[in-house]
């Protein structure tokens, strides 16, 4: 059987996280395929594997890449209007809007859907608190919040299938979207996150963008600040700054990293810490992977990838008290790497890879 022409196409390149490891998983399993981002740096399609086959529909200008969330409003039209080169299957990974994306031929779509688009559907209230500070902005923003759910709900009645990482977001995409999703979980490069023979460091790690309120990194830093602990905080975003200049002397912030700084911090951390509530959350199953325990919120996709007194331990609560007490109350050593690295592999890229290959050969036939 010949295979399929699959376009792969993606919402924002703008930095290297978990949608984008996924995202070039998907590369990698269609390695003949076009990869296209609504926006996205050259640097980044690099660091997934895909610079000769990379475009990005949006100019890559540093402004645009710097405020290409004030585009929000536009940004559902304009994905409706775009047509790509023609394919078999058009493959999303899609948080925002991709899945909106069509080929001039209209061929199937497959979307892997990481989120129902968070501003207009699970979080509306955490962005209102945050970006809307007087009575007549905090309007404007619950009627767009609205107009976007209606657009986006009918966006969403197209796709051929809906593919998802965890049952919290297939229940997400059921009652949002009024669709059923088939669960198929996240890639974890197992070969690369493995432990390291080196004890563990003095530190405890927080990995991830830093965008509030989504990330909860504040949370986390005013934790660290009441108990003198060392964290580092790897990852950088639109809050970097704002964070980093209330932060205390041992909360050390290193910026982006690339795989080969980060796996060290992953492998000798006493403990991942993380305070969001994920879809999935790739990053605290990459560190399972290394072996290290994560103290993570109980909530999202934590409650299906984290399994207390195994892999660590969760809190109940976002707030810096209950960040607090989970980290005065852990004790690394209780855990056992080799049971923690078996936990993690069963979500190894090799088999997500053939999984989203028959969805795609499913779509097409």
């Amino acid at each position: 059987m010949e295979s399929p022409r699959v376009l792969i196409v993606h919402d924002f390149a703008e930095t290297f996280g978990g949608a984008e490891r996924v995202t070039a998983e998907m590369a990698h399993a269609f390695p003949e395929a076009e990869v296209v981002a609504i926006l996205g740096r050259e640097s980044v399609a690099a660091r997934m594997g895909v610079a000769n086959r990379f475009r990005s529909l949006l100019p890559a200008r540093p402004a645009l890449l710097r405020n290409y969330r004030l585009l929000t409003p536009v940004l559902g039209t304009l994905c409706d209007r775009w047509r790509l080169p023609a394919a078999d299957v058009v493959l999303s990974s899609s948080y925002a809007f991709a899945h909106r994306l069509r080929s001039r031929n209209d061929a199937p779509r497959v979307c892997y859907c990481h989120s129902p688009l968070r501003f207009a559907w699970s979080m509306t209230e955490s962005y209102k608190d945050q970006r809307a500070g007087n009575p007549a902005s905090r309007r404007a923003f619950d009627l767009l919040a609205a107009a976007m759910r209606r657009s986006d709900r009918r966006s969403a009645q197209p796709i051929a299938e809906y593919l998802t990482q965890s049952p919290f977001t297939a229940e997400q995409i059921e009652r949002f979207y009024g669709r059923p999703a088939r669960v198929i979980g996240a890639p974890v490069d197992c070969d690369l996150f493995q432990p390291s023979p080196e004890p563990p460091g003095d530190y405890y790690l927080f990995c991830g963008r830093l965008i509030e309120p989504y990330k909860q990194v504040g949370i986390v830093i005013e934790a660290f600040r009441r108990t003198g602990m060392r964290l580092v905080v790897a990852g950088t975003g639109p809050d970097h700054e704002r964070l980093a200049a209330g932060a205390p002397d041992n909360v050390e912030f290193v910026g982006h990293v690339d795989d080969d700084r980060l796996l060290p911090l992953m492998q000798r951390c006493r403990a991942l810490v993380f305070p969001s509530r994920d879809d999935f959350g790739l990053i605290p199953v990459e560190v399972m992977a290394c072996g290290r325990p994560v103290l993570a919120y109980a909530g999202g996709g934590s409650l299906y990838t984290s399994k207390p007194g195994v892999t660590g331990e969760l809190f109940s609560e976002q707030t810096a008290d209950a960040v607090e007490s989970a980290v005065r109350a852990f004790d690394p050593d209780a855990y056992d790497p080799a049971a923690i690295r078996r936990h993690a592999e069963q979500w190894d890229s090799a088999a997500f890879r053939a999984r989203i290959v028959q969805a795609v050969e499913a779509a097409d036939s």
